[in-house]
């Protein structure tokens, strides 16, 4: 059996099906009021035209008419809130479902993938939605319950009425799924195109510096341009064959609508028909129409949803790496490879590559770029899997302990720390949430930063702004090594920690990563002499094998 559409998934999730059930509820209670009103009101203009009641007399009937339109107000109103608050709710949880995705997924699945293209799916991709859930959802159960419920009523008031709306009613539905496909196809290229305007601004403003410095801006913006008018006449494109939908349903419910007019008035001046009947089949005619029209609305309204849907679906049954369940074990580990090899399709990264590191070791990884040093990095941190060989923690595979407890015990530095839009606290804590205030001092204290923090406005609690815009690239580093010294972690990974700062800045950041290092297993990958002088063993890498080890000088 195939798989369920990414639509019927989503209106599968238990939200959107009690939504459904619901809103089929207040269908049935929609005609029944329907009928109600319009029995009324037919019943109201027979007896006033023919004489046979004064206005006056009828001011209990005209009470039951506005009781029951304000009956169906109500419902309709209820309706459409619950339709908002499950909506808001399914796309609640399913970004976070998303998110927890790509983070089980790890970077290895995101390096694969166009970040601007992930964005806009969690971002814009998840919002669409709501045209399914908060619009189809409720459109497409009246559709499927009134109608017909419409139908039969006028069927046994009038059969020759209710035929010719069991006749039209069909060809309606069948002119809305023709445009509706052709929309889809415009939807499904305007969402792609939208995902790829994602990715080129994402990419965009990633290199943004080094295009300006190599005077390549205008270029990118061409390319910008290019993509958003790809965008907009796509975008076009589906309003047009939306517009042309309504167009054909609009004139198909009228036309159907004055055909049933002309036959009840032929009939009732023949005197074939009651006058309150036929005024009664008259009035419900168009409410038959009317859950149809709106449908064509509201599955336009989703349409760009379906694409959207696709993506979300296909990420959340991406397949996340096998994780292990063994606790990390206490103290400072004994690591070792043996035999590991990595590849990148049809590139090695590493090559049977054996090395130990021993407890309290300090490891520099040295070599050219491309030589492998990174993925040895990532190998370390459980960021990724060897395709052979494996990665040992105190003899145990690396594979087989709980990802979450082994990173709990691993520090990483990179070379540009990210940083988060926050106070200074809050991205020291990132080492440790539970880290207290005095913690959190210690730790920048032993970073060297309590001279910068004391100078800030309102200390650690001072926003750092967008990617720590207030702070140099020294005092960057410095922050990440005390948010690395707040977690005290077992083992410390550095990557090009010094790789673009001054010598006067260095030799300050490497005092503190001495500090850091104290008692700890260290790995460091540099380009630069200065960091060596922190190690005791240096291990070169070249075509992701391992040369002689060097003794630092």
């Amino acid at each position: 059996m195939s798989d369920p559409s990414p639509t019927r998934r989503l209106l599968a999730l238990p939200g959107p099906r009690r939504l459904l059930a619901g809103c089929a509820a207040a269908g049935v209670l929609t005609w029944a009021l329907l009928v109600v009103q319009w029995a009324l009101v037919a019943a109201v203009v027979s007896r006033v035209a023919l004489g046979r009641a004064a206005p006056a007399e009828l001011t209990g009937a005209l009470a039951g008419v506005l009781a029951a339109w304000l009956a169906r107000a109500a419902l309709l109103g209820l309706r459409d809130r619950a339709a908002a608050r499950t909506s808001a709710r399914v796309r609640r949880e399913l970004r976070a479902a998303l998110l927890r995705r790509l983070l089980d997924l790890g970077p290895a699945h995101a390096a694969g993938e166009r970040a601007g293209e992930l964005a806009t799916t969690v971002t814009e991709g998840v919002a669409k939605l709501d045209g399914v859930v908060g619009r189809l959802a409720p459109g497409a159960a009246a559709a499927a319950v009134v109608p017909p419920l419409v139908a039969v009523t006028v069927l046994v008031l009038d059969p020759a009425s209710g035929g010719l709306l069991l006749l039209t009613g069909p060809l309606l539905v069948f002119f809305l799924w023709l445009t509706g496909t052709f929309a889809a196809r415009a939807a499904r290229s305007s969402w792609e195109t939208l995902g790829r305007l994602g990715a080129v601004l994402a990419d965009t403003v990633r290199v943004l510096p080094t295009l300006v410095a190599h005077g390549r801006a205008r270029g990118s913006t061409r390319w910008l341009a290019g993509v958003s008018e790809a965008h907009r006449a796509g975008t076009m494109r589906l309003l047009r064959t939306a517009f042309l939908s309504g167009f054909v349903l609009e004139f198909g419910a009228v036309l159907c609508t004055a055909l049933v007019a002309v036959t009840v008035g032929v009939r009732l001046f023949e005197g074939d028909l009651q006058l309150e009947r036929a005024l009664l089949v008259l009035l419900l005619t168009p409410e038959f129409f009317a859950p149809l029209r709106a449908l064509g609305a509201d599955r336009h309204a989703s349409l760009e949803g379906r694409p959207a849907a696709e993506r979300v679906f296909a990420l959340l049954d991406t397949p996340a790496p096998p994780r292990g369940t063994r606790p990390a074990p206490a103290g400072v580990p004994a690591l070792a490879l043996r035999g590991v090899t990595v590849r990148y399709g049809t590139r090695t990264a590493l090559d049977g590559v054996d090395l130990d590191l021993p407890p309290g070791s300090r490891t520099a990884l040295v070599g050219p770029s491309g030589a492998g040093k990174t993925t040895l990095v990532r190998l370390l941190l459980g960021l990724a899997q060897p395709d052979a060989g494996t990665v040992l923690v105190d003899g145990v595979p690396l594979a087989e302990l709980d990802p979450a407890a082994w990173r709990a015990r691993v520090a990483y530095v990179p070379e540009r720390p990210w940083l988060l839009p926050g106070t200074v606290a809050d991205n020291v804590r990132l080492g440790r949430p539970g880290a207290s205030d005095a913690d959190v001092a210690r730790a920048l204290d032993r970073a060297g930063l309590t001279a910068l923090v004391r100078g800030l406005p309102r200390g650690a609690d001072t926003p750092l702004g967008e990617d720590g815009a207030r702070l140099s690239g020294g005092e960057r580093v410095r922050l990440a090594i005390a948010r690395a010294l707040v977690a005290d972690a077992a083992l410390l990974v550095l990557d090009e920690p010094t790789g673009q700062l001054d010598a006067a800045t260095e030799q300050q950041v490497l005092a503190a990563l001495d500090e850091l290092a104290r008692g700890r297993t260290l790995v460091t990958v540099t380009h630069r002499a200065a960091p060596l002088a922190l190690h005791d063993r240096v291990v070169g890498l070249d075509g992701g094998r391992l040369r002689e080890p060097a003794v630092p000088g």
